[in-house]
């Protein structure tokens, strides 16, 4: 299985599993609250500040029918789900992307990771192995096991390792923050999406190609600055057959820079197989590490 993506606005294609130099492009973020960083909760800012411009299509009303069925229909899925864990696939494209013979822009970097979730507020991201392009040697080097992204959230406190900073960092959270940190986040597409919050933040149409019928394929452009401040557009693939994440390509402000990220469905685990109390405890501090205890905005 493979995802070839297609751009909807300027129709080129790309294939993540060219990447791999052989092995199967497996089922991601993913993209949970922390890619970016924690930040204050959008539903804190009354006052935030639409965007001037809008470049979102204008939608039939067949097209906003079905856009509202889907939107409900996958708020109906997730509000079902209790608990969920996974293995992602990451590629970071970027200026310094590599370029294959035909001019086509591969991935800067790949990486491995595992995703978990317990609702309403709990989960974990980590990345596990990663490559990144070294230009000299024309290929990809992997990094250091304890290089990447790691966090955990409890529900009442975000722990982040810092691995440049050797660091462990844990953010206590505000008590109008807990419950709610992840569905409410800057990216609320893979946890606890509501129709509601959905449409009052992003502009959205169905994209899926008329040759895709195993998946459904949702646009998101957003619609106030504090969400453009995160990314410029948002392509979602949701499995058709349960309205679960298949995978998210974010562009990131300017609209050049972007991430893929790619759930393998072999590995999802649905309402079983997670221990509460294990998987999203505090982390011990590695040998070597200062443990820094911060507040975050709000508190």
């Amino acid at each position: 299985m493979h995802i070839v993506w297609s751009s909807h606005s300027d129709r080129r294609f790309y294939t993540p599993r060219r990447v791999l130099s052989g092995t199967l492009c497996h089922g991601v973020f993913i993209v949970v609250f922390l890619v970016f960083g924690y930040s204050e909760i959008f539903s804190q800012q009354p006052n935030a500040q639409p965007l001037n411009q809008n470049q979102s299509a204008k939608l039939s009303p067949e097209q906003q029918a079905a856009l509202e069925r889907l939107l409900v229909g996958w708020e109906a899925r997730n509000a079902k789900v209790t608990t969920w864990s996974c293995t992602f696939y990451k590629w970071e494209y970027n200026a310094w992307s590599p370029a294959d013979a035909s001019g086509e822009r591969l991935a800067f970097s790949e990486s491995t990771g595992e995703i978990k979730y317990a609702a309403p507020d709990k989960g974990l991201f980590r990345v596990k192995s990663s490559k990144q392009w070294n230009p000299e040697k024309r290929t990809y080097d992997s990094r250091p096991s304890n290089s990447g992204e790691h966090w955990v959230c409890n529900g009442t406190s975000i722990y982040e390792f810092r691995h440049s900073e050797r660091q462990l960092r844990e953010t206590k959270l505000p008590p109008e923050m807990r419950g709610r940190a992840i569905s409410e986040g800057p990216l609320p597409f893979v946890f606890g999406a509501k129709a509601d919050t959905l449409k009052k933040r992003y502009s959205m149409q169905i994209i899926t190609p008329s040759s895709v019928t195993d998946q459904i394929w949702l646009e998101a452009l957003p619609k106030f600055q504090v969400d453009a401040a995160n990314f410029s557009k948002v392509e979602l693939i949701l499995r058709a057959t349960d309205l679960m994440p298949f995978a998210i390509q974010v562009f990131k402000p300017g609209g050049q820079d972007r991430d893929v990220y790619q759930f393998d469905p072999r590995t999802s685990l649905i309402d079983r197989g997670l221990d509460l109390i294990r998987d999203f405890s505090r982390p011990l501090t590695p040998l070597g590490y200062t443990f820094i205890e911060e507040q975050a905005p709000g508190n």
